[in-house]
């Protein structure tokens, strides 16, 4: 896949128009329009820079590699996996996901108000 469509992909996946993502990245609206619109590559400290607002790799971005995120060998695939939704998740949405595993990492105790510590 040719880095034009993996931008413009990862810009949708994300609900951005090209004008937020310009200015997101500090660039004009027709440096996104030709990027997504030719085989025109950005300079390497703009491709950088582009990879590091999606959090995806630069080789994911030329068409390198088919893994989008960035391997990480300390983590479990179940929290690669964590990982990889959080990281696909719109960034409005992200606060509201954040809230959800706090939630859902708290003990039916804190749950219920019960912070008491018990005594051993």
């Amino acid at each position: 896949m040719s880095f034009s469509l993996r931008l413009k992909g990862l810009r949708e996946d994300l609900e951005l128009s090209q004008a937020e993502l310009a200015k997101e990245l500090g660039v004009g609206i027709g440096s996104i329009g030709m990027w997504e619109s030719t085989d025109r590559i950005p300079p390497s400290k703009k491709l950088i820079k582009i990879a590091e607002y999606f959090n995806c790799t630069t080789d994911y971005l030329l068409g390198h590699s088919d893994n989008k995120y960035p391997v990480s060998s300390s983590l479990s695939a179940d929290e690669q996996k964590l990982l990889n939704n959080y990281r696909a998740t719109r960034l409005d949405l992200r606060p509201s996901l954040i809230t959800m595993s706090e939630t859902l990492a708290k003990t039916p105790d804190e749950i219920a108000g019960n912070t008491q510590k018990k005594k051993a």
